[in-house]
């Protein structure tokens, strides 16, 4: 068995590591709205080029999931008396 110091460097390593991804994909999502926004600031683009603009936001990550499909990824109801 590993000692418990040990163990809580590799828990912080992984929350240090898990920390950074995060804050990495929020860095990406906040320019991909302000890129978005000055697409539908600019008065002389075509409608298409708006509509391009905001699939590709919907298809990104403002994607509708199922309540229950995130449930049962996480394991939810396979031992509903133990949640």
């Amino acid at each position: 068995m590993m000692p418990i110091q040990n163990q809580q460097h590799f828990l912080a390593e992984q929350f240090h590591a898990k920390d950074i991804l995060v804050i990495k994909e929020n860095y990406e999502l906040f320019f991909k709205i302000k890129r978005w926004k000055f697409v539908h600031n600019l008065s002389g683009l075509s409608k298409n080029m708006r509509t391009e603009a905001d699939n590709i936001m919907n298809n990104s990550f403002l994607s509708f999931i199922d309540l229950k499909q995130v449930l049962t990824t996480e394991g939810f109801f396979e031992a509903e008396l133990k949640n």
